[in-house]
């Protein structure tokens, strides 16, 4: 099935699954949200889930339905660490509140094969850790005194083969039928760059952002051409890319009894561009909103961020 997109004055919703990599760009990774095991005896009773360039906050309320308390793990995964010579943005001051009050986490490192088979314990027994892995990464040699990694997490080339991710780790008690309150926040990792020309962003996204002629034409107007020597020169538009992981709220019990999605720009002038199977309605002239009672998420969030250059 189709989903459904329409535009949005002031702003754009179209699907954007990866993100352009250009000279002098940097590249982001998906940001997520807290994440464990299904859990059938604890509902999420609200999420409230609010994006910018400059900061991801989600708020929750969950409710433990069984007779007994039930004390679970729970884990904030940060992105697949990069190992590599190209600009990386990656998620910073990850904050986490229990019933409002700062709960403390442990970070436990966690590798993972493509098939998501885990290899932490396995890697940690052989030495190694992330500065074994980034030199490797970087010069192709077994760090000194370290045994060589098995050939199976290798690929072709004899580069690695696995992830290595940074999770936020804490036992969370849920008392027997009664509500919790959870809340985190941080600076999402963005993808992004010099200005680019609004012909090779249409170019880019016609099809992965589902870029109509409206948007195209939204593009295109807020595309800056200068005079320089007496001649046009293409600045082009600025450009920014934020991926949210959200399915993984069909870990816990039922749909989202009541979600809620809140979009803000930094600019007015700005267009905020996504794929949504639901209509967002603009609150005021930074800020989109969807709510829902009864929410399933069936896709995760690929959010693209346009303006005009401001050059002076």
């Amino acid at each position: 099935m189709p989903i459904h997109v329409r535009a949005l004055m002031g702003g754009l919703l179209a699907l954007l699954s990866t993100a352009a990599l250009a000279n002098d760009s940097s590249f982001g990774d998906a940001n997520g949200s807290i994440t464990l095991k299904y859990q059938p005896h604890i509902s999420m009773d609200k999420e409230s889930l609010f994006i910018s360039e400059t900061e991801v906050r989600v708020d929750y309320l969950f409710t433990n339905t069984s007779s007994q308390d039930l004390t679970v793990p729970i884990a904030f995964p940060m992105p697949p660490m990069f190992f590599g010579s190209a600009d990386h943005s990656s998620i910073d001051n990850f904050t986490l509140k229990v019933n409002g009050k700062p709960q403390p986490t442990q970070h436990r490192l966690v590798a993972q094969l493509a098939d998501k088979t885990d290899i932490s314990l396995e890697l940690k027994k052989l030495g190694w850790g992330v500065e074994e892995v980034a030199y490797f990464a970087e010069y192709g040699e077994v760090p000194k005194g370290k045994p060589a990694l098995p050939k199976e997490w290798l690929d072709e080339d004899q580069q690695i083969a696995f992830t290595l991710s940074d999770y936020f780790v804490w036992q969370q008690t849920f008392p027997a039928g009664k509500a919790v309150a959870i809340s985190h926040s941080y600076t999402p990792s963005l993808s992004t760059g010099v200005p680019d020309t609004a012909s090779s962003i249409i170019d880019t996204y016609t099809e992965l952002a589902c870029l109509d002629e409206s948007a195209k034409q939204g593009i295109r107007k807020r595309n800056l051409i200068v005079k320089q020597d007496g001649e046009d020169q293409e600045i082009g538009v600025e450009w920014s890319h934020l991926s949210y992981i959200l399915v993984t709220a069909n870990n816990w019990q039922g749909s989202i009894k009541d979600f809620k999605l809140t979009l803000k720009k930094s600019q007015p002038t700005d267009l905020i561009s996504l794929c949504f199977d639901g209509e967002l309605k603009k609150t005021d002239p930074l800020t989109f909103e969807f709510q829902q009672k009864q929410f399933t998420p069936k896709q995760d969030l690929s959010i693209l961020f346009i303006r005009k250059p401001n050059i002076e």
